[in-house]
């Protein structure tokens, strides 16, 4: 069965998770509740407790810190609200009282969720008006795409695409349509009408809408 969107569930509000990796697997526990809440989730993506050869060396070890540390202010500079993941002592590394005092001076609600218990309180994030205008552009947009294809775009047409790729990954922007229908019979074992075959490159080679060709307008 086909995607199809729910009212609230394009481009809800976005929750920025913080905290020591000491809580690494309490914030794993988090981001899985915040996602089934329907909140998108931003992350600590890096363990740096657990080895590894990207910072084995000790020199690699501290730029990686630096660069983590100014890439998790800029997920929390596009959040609608952090979410301070810490135990019941409350225990806040010195990182995470720094991304704390950048949440509050950006006026972003700070809440917290304490490890074996979890959030503390409930989040009352709305939607802001940039992302209600989005809604209505993706409502749209899927509405579209349902009414034209309601079981989803053919398959011939998506290996079609694929062929695309391909020709252009092997002979650059200059391929050819023959090219394409080689590839799709010799990748896939499909022979390509030529004028889906020249639609589906023109989207490659020409930017013309991969949308507009699976429905068909192409």
């Amino acid at each position: 069965m086909p995607y199809s969107p729910e009212p609230g569930d394009i481009l809800p509000p976005t929750v920025t998770i913080c905290g020591s990796t000491r809580f690494w697997r309490h914030m794993a526990e988090a981001a899985l509740q915040e996602t089934a809440a329907g909140r998108m989730v931003l992350a600590p993506g890096i363990d740096m407790r657990q080895q590894h050869p990207l910072w084995a060396a000790p020199a690699d070890a501290e730029k990686l810190k630096a660069r983590l540390d100014a890439l998790h202010l800029a997920k929390i500079s596009i959040a609608d609200e952090v979410l301070v993941v810490t135990d019941d002592q409350l225990y806040l590394g010195e990182s995470t009282r720094r991304e704390i005092l950048f949440a509050e001076a950006l006026d972003i609600p700070v809440c917290y969720w304490l490890a074996g218990h979890g959030r503390i309180g409930e989040s009352h994030l709305q939607p802001t008006p940039v992302r209600e205008r989005a809604d209505r552009q993706w409502t749209a947009a899927f509405s579209r795409l349902t009414s034209a294809a309601p079981t989803g775009p053919a398959r011939e047409d998506l290996l079609a695409l694929a062929a695309a790729d391909l020709a252009v990954t092997q002979h650059g922007f200059s391929a050819s349509l023959v090219d394409l229908r080689r590839t799709a019979r010799q990748a896939f074992g499909i022979d390509i009408p030529y004028d889906r075959a020249q639609a589906a490159l023109a989207t490659r080679t020409e930017g013309t809408s991969a949308t507009d060709f699976l429905l068909g307008q192409a």
